[in-house]
């Protein structure tokens, strides 16, 4: 069977995307009182590169990560496999000082246990930080990942992390552009640009997931960028 990311994230070596958007998560929520080594807990770490180009930014980190496959990647990540929609994160409570999800929880149906499951293994004073798609602009094309089950809104993801006993919850809008992270005064850019039908995201019809114009596509689609703290 193909592999799941290599059909939907296929390997870019080039692109400097991950980093950008790895030190832009650092600094904002995770290095701020950064003092000695810290456990990194990375929910659906695929080939654990997210956790890579954080190690880059503070060597101090200790990655670990769960998938439902190993993906033979993991040269520094303690790896465990895990199914959310039945299982309890294999590690012990108050176990990390971050908790960090991108583009996984759109593929789980039990939410409750993946929501609880991170606070539990997260240390009290951790932080949690986690990005789905935002359903209100990625509807149109939300289910052809067939994967997908659950889609979120700002209101309802937000509400979820309270409901599970997080703190200081936040949810906001999030453009997957770097220079909108410093300069968010540019912001009209992408109301301007989301105003180009749906098809000039795509520079094939056929193949919506790998041949896109991603300017345009991250202006019209946003994500949820979620984070809270354990008490």
């Amino acid at each position: 069977m193909t592999n799941y990311a290599q059909l939907i994230y296929p390997e870019d070596k080039g692109n400097p995307y991950p980093a950008k958007f790895a030190n832009y998560l650092y600094e904002r929520f995770m290095g701020s009182s950064a003092q000695g080594e810290r456990k990194i807990l990375d929910i659906g770490c695929s080939r654990g590169q997210a956790l890579n180009n954080f190690k880059k930014i503070d060597d101090n980190l200790d990655l670990y990560g769960i998938d439902l496959r190993n993906e033979d990647t993991y040269d520094d990540i303690t790896f465990k496999a895990c199914n959310l929609e039945s299982e309890p994160i294999p590690f012990e409570d108050n176990a990390f000082d971050i908790v960090y999800s991108k583009s996984v929880l759109e593929h789980v149906f039990n939410t409750g246990n993946f929501v609880s499951e991170a606070h539990r293994v997260l240390k009290p004073g951790g932080v949690c930080v986690m990005l789905t798609p935002d359903w209100r602009s990625q509807q149109s094309y939300f289910w052809d990942d067939y994967t997908h089950i659950k889609p979120f809104t700002r209101k309802g993801l937000r509400d979820c992390l309270i409901m599970h006993d997080f703190e200081k919850v936040d949810c906001e809008y999030f453009h997957q552009l770097p220079f909108l992270w410093k300069k968010p005064y540019l912001s009209f850019i992408p109301k301007i640009v989301s105003i180009l039908p749906q098809s000039f995201k795509w520079k094939s019809k056929e193949e919506r997931n790998t041949k896109d114009r991603k300017f345009i596509r991250f202006c019209k689609e946003q994500m949820l960028l979620v984070y809270g703290l354990k008490s």
